[in-house]
């Protein structure tokens, strides 16, 4: 079980400064990808290494992966670019 958690607390804290990174520098995208809203990427891209660290220790994922099915006959190429887009996030100036 220890060598679950430990994988558990890698993947969680990979995904969050992937989604942290995402977040302050193309913060649409991060909407976009990673199924947020604009209060979670302003708290997010805000979060400390410390922070980050700690949540990714809670033993549970943090991260769900999306589940998205494509009509019969529908490329997914095609189902992806029909897929509505967030509106749009306020742009931090460093």
């Amino acid at each position: 079980m220890d060598l679950l958690n430990n994988d558990l607390k890698t993947i969680n804290f990979q995904f969050l400064m992937l989604v942290r990174e995402c977040a302050r520098h193309h913060p649409m995208e991060a909407i976009w990808k990673f199924n947020l809203n604009d209060v979670e990427i302003e708290k997010i891209s805000s979060m400390s290494l410390d922070k980050i660290k700690e949540l990714s220790t809670c033993g549970r994922a943090v991260f769900t992966p999306p589940i998205t099915q494509t009509p019969p006959g529908i490329p997914s190429i095609i189902a992806a670019a029909l897929l509505p887009t967030p509106r749009q996030v306020k742009r931090r100036v460093p």
